[in-house]
């Protein structure tokens, strides 16, 4: 556990090297929120939701971004790049899982971000924020174990994904069409409270929607707590399945490496 907790640390590090990087994140991100802000403002003033207010939209859009944040992974251009100029021969031989190693790795630039480029959401959000219903303590104890059930799950799937690198090498887009589905499946540019229902449907039999889009459903009370336990449920039945598969891949992967120049 302590080579794991090293190799976040200097992920963490290498972060903050970059301050005036972090300057822009910051500023891209309260840009980003204050568009979706006056957006969605204008669109619930239509009356096209009567159930949804502005404060629970607002709501939505302040957790969705921290989630966004935590959840963000490009396993596949990591391993892609590794491949390429040939240091995965290097990171294979370390005394420490490559799994592990890479999921430590993403952690530490996910938590920077996250802090980073929540805060100025979260400051902007307060001038906005009167009228909103905070959630009750049921639902917020409910929401850890369902948001760290989504950052694992975002992680197996990107790893999973990356694992494909074994065999293309070039595999840059994979994280366009993850973003992709993401986006449609799991609720993170429109809430699937808006979706059509073969869409909502479609939704349920695939991983994305129990990544960002259920933890914020708890958050926001509107999973009643007696049933909060179907979406946690099958947020870890994903998990545990894409584990096995990855394992399998794994086996497949490392017998086939091809390491570029030597």
């Amino acid at each position: 556990m302590e080579k794991y907790w090293i190799v976040f640390k200097k992920s963490l590090k290498s972060e903050l090297a970059y301050r005036s990087a972090a300057l822009w994140g910051m500023l891209s991100a309260a840009l980003g929120f204050l568009v979706q802000v006056f957006l969605w403002r204008a669109l619930l003033g239509t009356g096209v939701r009567s159930d949804t207010s502005f404060p629970d939209m607002l709501l939505y859009l302040l957790i969705n971004s921290f989630m966004l944040e935590l959840t963000r992974a490009n396993v596949a251009g990591m391993i892609e790049t590794a491949m390429v100029d040939g240091t995965i021969s290097m990171e294979l031989l370390r005394p420490i899982s490559y799994k592990g190693y890479m999921l430590s790795q993403t952690l530490g630039k996910n938590i920077y971000g996250a802090l980073t480029a929540t805060a100025p959401v979260l400051v902007l959000s307060l001038f906005f924020m009167p009228g909103a219903v905070l959630p009750d303590a049921v639902h917020i104890l409910l929401f850890f174990p369902s948001a760290l059930l989504g950052i694992a799950l975002m992680f197996e799937v990107t790893y999973l994904a990356g694992l494909l690198a074994f065999w293309l090498q070039r595999c840059w887009f994979i994280r366009f069409y993850l973003y992709g589905f993401q986006s449609i499946f799991g609720g993170t540019m429109v809430p699937i409270w808006f979706y059509p229902e073969f869409l909502k449907a479609a939704s349920y039999w695939l991983p994305f929607r129990y990544m960002t889009f259920e933890p914020i459903n708890i958050f926001l009370m509107k999973t009643p707590v007696e049933q909060a336990w179907v979406p946690i449920l099958a947020a870890f039945l994903w998990l545990v399945g894409l584990s096995m598969a990855d394992k399998l891949v794994w086996r497949a992967a490392t017998k086939r490496l091809t390491v570029n120049g030597g």
